[in-house]
């Protein structure tokens, strides 16, 4: 297959998740056929076509690619029996359904037997199977009192899972693919990815990770997914250009910053990852690689503005206007590596000598901001936070004694 064949096909699959998530499924079954011409469906893609018939009320043409998707290695029958996708064909066709049942069982119990660690797999699969279906339910309610309901249990299912994802860790490290396969890593990973608010454990994760890359022993394009979420909740430029930017309409139009675009593709495609043009399709957007004299330019502007903007609020802080300090700094933070570790560290110190004199909670919360980004970043040493003496104001603060004591 020639490169350019290749990449039609897999612009083709990037529009066919798109059109799925949009429920337009004529559309999605227009672009998975058209894949399908070129390449032949893998397991994963004849699944998801599978799947998108069974929504467009097609039970025949659903059977035909879910028998595909099993004979290609398909083999998370658990999965299968519970997906809400197949809703329609389960009742359309029941004795095909129980036969294809009956085929991915048999499948799951020959990769099980391949699988060093098939119970712990089975465990996690059930775990995101239930956080999933909950999710699925969600989408399909409109009452706002079920709505309130289901985001209560999405909630405490997922307290429930990262608990136990971190148990598994404790116990395993990062399961290897030998041990849970791909469908059991996967899922774990899933729990992880979406625990935005313990970056520490994130942080963890990834370390665990990392050190399977040589082995590979480690889904590729998870890593490059976790190390992208943990950098920009760390407010760095992300490697892999996984993570996206949202509007307030929930439509994505563009990636966040990213390291060294101009070579972004060269990065992803040592992961066996497609280009950003056409993961980009997936999200309803296009993307043309900047050149490196672009994103050079970029970054200068970037670093002029941040330094304007830091300028700005040290100038305010001094003459007494604590909303434009607050203001400039706010903005100067939003930009990805803008402040550095010593710019964000006196931007906590300026804002708790603020928060002594001006009791507007907003000044203590962002002293707090900053002082926890550079925690979490590693950068936050306890010698300088108690010889800070602004920072005493800060000291009756339960967030204070998180700095030191993050357990409590």
């Amino acid at each position: 297959m020639s490169a350019q064949a290749q990449s039609s096909s897999d612009a083709d699959l990037a529009r066919a998740s798109l059109y799925h998530l949009q429920k337009d499924f004529g559309n999605a079954i227009q672009c998975f056929e058209t894949a399908f011409k070129v390449k032949s469906p893998d397991a994963l893609n004849a699944y998801k076509a599978a799947a998108v018939y069974s929504l467009d009320s097609n039970a025949k043409m659903s059977a035909y690619y879910l028998q595909k998707a099993i004979q290609a290695g398909w083999a998370e029958a658990s999965w299968l029996v519970a997906d809400p996708y197949f809703e329609y064909f389960k009742q359309a066709d029941p004795i095909t359904w129980n036969q294809l049942i009956t085929q991915a069982k048999e499948k799951e119990l020959v990769y099980e037997k391949k699988l060093t660690q098939p119970t712990l797999r089975t465990k996690i699969n059930l775990m995101v199977l239930s956080d999933q279906q909950l999710r699925y339910k969600k989408i399909q309610t409109k009452d706002k009192e079920e709505l309130q309901d289901i985001d209560l249990a999405i909630a405490e299912a997922d307290k429930k899972n990262l608990a136990e994802a971190k148990n598994i860790l404790a116990t395993y490290g990062w399961p290897k693919l030998s041990e849970i396969g791909k469908d059991g890593q996967n899922n774990l990973w899933l729990i992880v990815q979406h625990a935005d608010h313990d970056i520490l454990f994130q942080q963890q994760v990834l370390k665990k990770m990392k050190r399977l890359l040589k082995s590979k022993e480690v889904n590729l394009e998870n890593y490059a997914f976790l190390t992208d979420r943990v950098l920009c909740n760390l407010n760095y430029l992300q490697e892999y250009g996984t993570q996206v930017n949202w509007t307030i309409n929930g439509m994505a139009n563009s990636f966040r910053p990213i390291r060294n675009e101009w070579d972004i593709d060269q990065r992803r495609k040592k992961l066996g990852m497609t280009g950003l043009d056409i993961y980009s399709l997936a999200y309803g957007f296009t993307y043309e690689k900047p050149k490196k004299v672009t994103c050079t330019r970029t970054q200068q502007e970037v670093i002029k503005k941040v330094k304007l903007l830091i300028d700005t609020a040290s100038e305010a802080f001094y003459r007494g206007d604590f909303q434009l300090t607050y203001d400039s700094y706010n903005s100067a933070s939003v930009f990805s590596e803008g402040m550095s570790d010593r710019e964000n560290f006196k931007a906590a110190v300026i804002f708790a000598t603020i928060a002594a004199r001006d009791r507007d909670p907003k000044y203590r919360d962002i002293s707090f901001d900053f002082l926890n980004l550079l925690y979490l970043r590693g950068k936050l040493k306890e010698s300088s936070l108690r010889r800070t003496y602004q920072f005493e104001t800060l000291h009756d603060d339960p967030r204070w004694i998180k700095l030191f004591y993050p357990g409590t």
